[in-house]
């Protein structure tokens, strides 16, 4: 056993779901114990440039790095001193062809598509730019029979990591027999934009359908619609969890022109509040009608 002094802030966690850890400005000086401590995550060892080391019977572990072995996503806000652990982003075929807006801080995603292997078909995803995005591990399998019933299909999970750079990479997923020289039975492609961990993020009509990560206090939403206000029309929200993302202020409209009767845009803002993912959902309708909307702009939006 060696024994060492260290000047640390203490954090201690339950990882499971989404966690708040607050810690306290000052330093302490306290004398801990390394013991060439292992970690294992599912059978299988892993190593951290943070040494392990145990302080008063416990053992500290660095948090980011088994939150995110555990596949769970990590954030630090400044402003308070919190760490944020919360479960990533998981987007499934209904997102192929769309847009996932990410930070490019170590932040993790999945993709999760549907699938058979007992009938020789597996997704495989082909090159994508690794200087942006790198894949955790093996794609995971799980049947989606409680019985385990065989012949069951189930469900592909791939999980990526940001690399701290900004950057715009495609995924291209493909289901086929890996033996058969026929072209793929399904395939599922998502754009990634890999954004600056601060600042606006704006989504326009052609985004609808897109996922969103929101870093707090860091990002807000702004969303720009077109639509024609004095036609008796207006964008309005039909779902969205105020207590994750609330509305900041009044929406406004701006006429592209002067004329009477112009159209012009519709712009909502956001700003996230707690920690959870939401869908944020609005629809275009007219005043004094019950009919369906005449269109509907939608986002999946993860707040950390």
């Amino acid at each position: 056993m060696i024994k060492r002094t260290a000047v640390i802030i203490l954090l201690v966690a339950m990882i499971a779901g989404t966690a708040l850890v607050e810690a306290s400005t000052g330093n302490r000086q306290i004398e801990v114990a390394y013991r060439d401590i292992s970690i294992l995550v599912n059978g299988n060892q892993i190593s951290s440039d943070a040494e392990p080391f145990i302080f008063d019977g416990r053992t500290f572990v660095p948090i980011r790095f088994i939150s995110e072995a555990l596949g769970k996503n990590v954030t630090w806000d400044q402003s308070k001193y919190e760490v944020r652990i919360a479960d990533p982003l998981a987007l499934n075929e209904e997102f192929s062809g769309k847009t996932l807006f990410v930070s490019k801080d170590s932040q993790l995603f999945s993709v999760v598509l549907e699938g058979n292997p007992t009938t020789g078909y597996s997704w495989e995803v082909k090159d994508f730019d690794q200087n942006l995005l790198e894949i955790e591990g093996e794609p995971i399998y799980t049947t989606q029979s409680p019985t385990n019933v065989v012949g069951a299909g189930g469900k592909f999970t791939f999980s990526f990591l940001t690399q701290g750079k900004a950057g715009e990479a495609t995924l291209d997923f493909i289901y086929l027999r890996p033996w058969e020289s026929v072209p793929p039975l399904k395939e599922f492609t998502l754009k990634v934009k890999i954004l600056e961990p601060e600042g606006k993020i704006s989504f326009s009509e052609q985004d609808s359908g897109s996922a969103v990560y929101v870093i707090m206090p860091l990002n807000e939403l702004e969303i720009s619609l077109p639509g024609n206000l004095s036609a008796g029309y207006s964008w309005v929200i039909q779902s969205c969890d105020g207590a994750i993302l609330k509305i900041e202020g009044e929406p406004t409209f701006k006429a592209e022109s002067e004329l009477l009767g112009a159209p012009g845009v519709f712009n909502f803002k956001f700003i996230p509040v707690s920690p959870g993912q939401t869908p944020l959902k609005l629809i275009y309708v007219k005043a004094g009608e019950s009919g369906p909307p005449e269109k509907e702009f939608s986002l999946l939006v993860g707040v950390f």
